[in-house]
């Protein structure tokens, strides 16, 4: 379940801009996440809610936002996003692919007092 480290690895990032820009309590965390993280959103949601236990965001919701995979082809060059874990260019067949989207992990926002 790595999604308990990195719920632990943004509460440090969480932390230091709540204490940067003076927040008494967090509200809201809204997240944006590239599916190849392959990030199951019930057990985020569940270590979340065991992270923030005692904090500043004790009281807080979060908010998951994927963005699909997308890649493309080193062959033709099309663009395409990724379905169904096919990793082919569907133009080409070729599988010889750079990820332009998909690894993303970061907080889009904290929303708080």
């Amino acid at each position: 379940m790595h999604e308990t480290a990195i719920v632990q690895d943004m509460f440090r990032i969480i932390d230091q801009v709540a204490e940067e820009n003076q927040l008494k309590r967090i509200d809201r965390v809204n997240f944006v996440i590239g599916k190849m993280m392959q990030v199951v959103p019930d057990l985020f949601y569940f270590a979340f809610d065991a992270a923030k236990e005692g904090t500043i965001a004790e009281n807080s919701e979060v908010k998951l936002e994927f963005l699909p995979i997308k890649m493309k082809c080193k062959s033709c060059g099309k663009e395409f996003l990724i379905d169904n874990n096919v990793f082919y260019c569907p133009a080409c067949q070729n599988t010889d692919l750079d990820l332009i989207q998909g690894k993303e992990l970061l907080i889009k926002s904290i929303e708080g007092e």
